[in-house]
């Protein structure tokens, strides 16, 4: 399984994108697999300092897409570094053209991580067939919390159907549901 994130989460969270447990990534490693799984982030302008977690945090394959307003500057030090960089040709990064190459690069499973507006931009174009979501057992939150589609939505009448198809009661008192897309 790969790892997506997308802009906002990539530059504000530095996300580590790595296999926590010790024994998973040993056992990674004795299926032939690298010790964690390909990091990929789509950011319009990606300015990821070299230290980031992204980069630095665990081995693994780094992959970003980006567009002409990263610097060329910054995609040659991000290529230093080790991470393919894939410049778009527009504004914003082609959610549609990133799974195509994302498929000829050997991607067939990815999880997204983002936040809600990657969220929804891929579930939008119908990029996205299973959804996973965890309630947890604690309210929190407000008018400014992350949801799990931001946006400007869609009218009731476009609303994307999905199933119900498992729903897993986990120990600490929260449910993990899992969603199918129509």
């Amino acid at each position: 399984m790969r790892s997506l994130v997308g802009g906002r989460t990539l530059l504000e969270e530095q996300p580590k994108l790595t296999v926590r447990s010790e024994a998973l990534r040993e056992g990674r490693i004795r299926q032939g697999r690298s010790p964690n799984p390909m990091k990929v982030g789509v950011v319009t302008v990606a300015d990821i300092p070299k230290d980031s977690d992204f980069i630095k945090a665990g081995d693994a394959r780094l992959v970003i897409f980006t567009t002409p307003q990263t610097s060329i500057s910054q995609v040659e030090q991000l290529r230093a570094l080790g991470v393919e960089v894939f410049v778009n040709d527009s504004a914003r990064v082609d959610l549609r053209k990133m799974m195509r190459t994302l498929k000829k690069i050997g991607v067939d499973h990815l999880m997204v991580e983002g936040g809600g507006t990657i969220n929804f931009e891929l579930m939008r174009l119908g990029l996205v067939d299973e959804l996973l979501i965890y309630v947890s057992p604690m309210i929190f939150g407000g008018a400014n919390a992350p949801t799990p589609a931001d946006g400007f939505g869609l009218p009731r009448e476009d609303a994307m159907q999905t199933k119900l198809t498992d729903a897993e009661r986990w120990d600490d008192g929260g449910v993990l549901l899992k969603y199918k897309f129509l």
